[in-house]
C-alpha cells in the first residue's frame, strides 16, 4: 500500500513538474524574443525585427549611404513588417499564394543570371552568415506583393498612347546629343614674336595632305600641337554645351568620317574629324515572323487521345487530297481561330507555346505538320509565309508602356498600403516596460 502510494505521489509530482516547466520555458522564451507589435492576426517579435535591421543597415552599407541613427532603423523596420504583415494576410483572405515550384523557379533563375548551380548560389548566399532560408522567405514576400500589385492596382491601369509619346520626347531632351570627334590643332608658328605665316601655312598644308593618304588619329601623334595629341587627338563625346564655339557649325554641318577644313582661331589652326553622332535611339530589333494557321483538336475526358490522332491525321489527308486549310480549319478547329478559319496571324519569336514554335519553325512554307501535341491539345500547323520584321518602334514604345504601369503602380500601391493600414488592427508594444 505504501508503494502504491509512493508511485501515486510520485506520478503526481512528476504531472506538476511538466505542468510548470512549459510555463516556465515560456518566461525564458518571451524574454529572449518577446512580441513587440500585433497586426491583425500575426504578431511581430524582437528577433524578426532585428533581422529586418540588419538586413536595412546591410542594403544601406552596400550602397554607400549613410547609416541613420538606431531609433530611424528601428521605426523603418518596424514599418515594413508591419506593412509585410498585412499584405500578407490580405492575401491570404484573397487566396492570392505563390507555390513552391514558382519559388525554386524563380531561384533558380536568380543563380542561373549569377552563373551560380544552386548549391553554389545557397553558399553564396550563406558565406556572410545570412541564412538561405531567410533569403528565400524575402524573395516569396516580394512576389506575393508583385502578385498584390499586379491583381489590385497594375490590372485597372490605362497607359494612353499620348503618354508613351510624351515620355519618349522627356527621354530624347534628356538625352542631347553627342558629337564624338578628333582634333588637330596647327599652333602659328613663332619668329620671334610675330607669327610666321609662311612656316605655319606650310605645316597646316602639309598636315591637310597628310590627311589624305593616312588615317586622322596617326596624322595627329605625328603633328597636333594639341593637348590630346598622343592620343590621335580623340575629344570623345561633347555635349554642345561643351564644345568650343568655333567647332559648333562646323560639326553640325559635317557628315560622319567627315574632316572639316581648316578652322582659324587666335592661337592657330584647327581641324576636326566627326566619328560619330551620338542620338537618343531605339534598340533595333529585328525577328522573323510567320504567319500561320492552325487547326486544334483539344483533349478531353471522353475521346482518347489515339482518336484524336486519327482524327488530325484524317483531316491531314483531306487537305493533302484537296480540301483547302481554311476550309479545313473553319469546319474542324475547335479553338477561336476556327472564326478565321484558322489564320494566326504574324507570329513573333515566343508568342506560341515551346512545341508549337519548334514545330512551326520547320516547316517549309505550305507544308502541313504531322499532329503536334502541347499543353491546349493537339495541332496541325501550315506555315503560308515568313518575313524579318523590325520592331525596333512596337519593342521600344511597349517598355516604356511597361515602365509607366510599374511607375504608376509603385505609386498606387503606397496608397493602398496606407489605406489598408488604416482600417488595421495595430498594437505597437515596442516601447512598453
Amino acid at each position: 500500500m505504501i508503494i502504491k502510494v509512493t508511485f501515486i505521489f510520485t506520478l503526481i509530482a512528476l504531472q506538476n513538474i511538466f505542468l510548470i516547466n512549459p510555463v516556465l520555458s515560456a518566461q525564458k522564451y518571451i524574454e529572449v524574443d518577446k512580441i513587440v507589435a500585433i497586426v491583425e492576426t500575426r504578431s511581430i517579435t524582437k528577433l524578426e525585427l532585428n533581422k529586418k535591421k540588419e538586413k536595412i543597415e546591410k542594403a544601406l552599407s552596400q550602397q554607400g549611404k549613410g547609416i541613420p541613427t538606431d531609433k530611424e532603423i528601428t521605426k523603418l523596420s518596424l514599418d515594413q513588417l508591419i506593412t509585410e504583415k498585412l499584405v500578407i494576410e490580405y492575401a491570404l483572405m484573397q487566396g492570392i499564394s505563390i507555390s513552391g515550384e514558382q519559388l525554386n523557379n524563380v531561384l533558380k533563375s536568380i543563380a542561373k543570371s549569377n552563373n551560380l548551380s544552386s548549391e553554389e548560389f545557397i553558399k553564396e548566399i550563406e558565406k556572410d552568415g545570412s541564412s538561405y532560408s531567410d533569403f528565400r522567405e524575402d524573395i516569396r514576400i516580394q512576389l506575393l506583393f508583385d502578385q498584390i500589385k499586379k491583381r489590385v492596382i497594375s490590372a485597372n491601369l490605362k497607359i494612353s498612347e499620348f503618354e508613351i509619346d510624351n515620355y519618349i520626347e522627356l527621354q530624347k531632351e534628356r538625352t542631347p546629343t553627342k558629337y564624338n570627334y578628333s582634333h588637330i590643332f596647327i599652333e602659328y608658328i613663332k619668329d620671334n614674336v610675330d607669327v610666321d605665316v609662311e612656316k605655319t601655312n606650310m605645316k597646316l598644308n602639309k598636315v591637310i595632305n597628310q590627311l589624305k593618304e593616312n588615317n586622322f588619329d596617326e596624322v595627329a601623334i605625328d603633328y597636333s600641337d594639341g593637348p590630346m595629341a598622343k592620343k590621335g587627338g580623340l575629344m570623345g563625346s561633347k555635349i554642345i554645351d561643351e564644345i568650343p564655339d568655333i567647332f559648333i557649325e562646323s560639326l553640325k554641318s559635317m557628315k560622319v568620317g567627315g574632316i572639316s577644313k581648316p578652322i582659324n582661331s587666335s592661337g592657330g589652326y584647327h581641324l576636326l574629324k566627326l566619328n560619330k553622332i551620338e542620338e537618343f535611339e531605339m534598340e533595333t530589333i529585328i525577328v522573323s515572323q510567320s504567319k500561320a494557321k492552325q487547326i486544334l483538336l483539344k483533349k478531353n475526358q471522353i475521346i482518347s487521345e489515339d482518336d484524336i490522332m486519327k482524327k488530325l491525321g484524317h483531316i491531314r489527308n483531306l487537305i493533302i487530297e484537296g480540301m483547302s486549310f481554311s476550309e479545313a480549319a473553319e469546319k474542324y478547329s475547335e479553338d477561336g481561330s476556327a472564326a478565321n478559319k484558322g489564320d494566326l496571324g504574324w507570329l513573333n519569336p515566343g508568342d506560341t507555346i515551346p512545341e508549337f514554335e519548334e514545330a512551326m519553325s520547320n516547316l517549309k512554307l505550305n507544308e502541313i505538320s504531322q499532329p503536334v501535341s502541347t499543353a491546349l491539345g493537339w495541332h496541325l500547323i501550315q506555315v503560308n509565309d515568313r518575313r524579318k520584321k523590325d520592331l525596333s518602334a512596337k519593342s521600344l514604345r511597349q517598355k516604356v508602356k511597361m515602365g509607366l504601369i510599374k511607375q504608376k503602380t509603385d505609386i498606387r500601391f503606397k496608397d493602398w498600403v496606407k489605406s489598408l493600414r488604416e482600417g488595421a488592427h495595430i498594437e505597437v508594444w515596442l516601447y512598453e516596460n
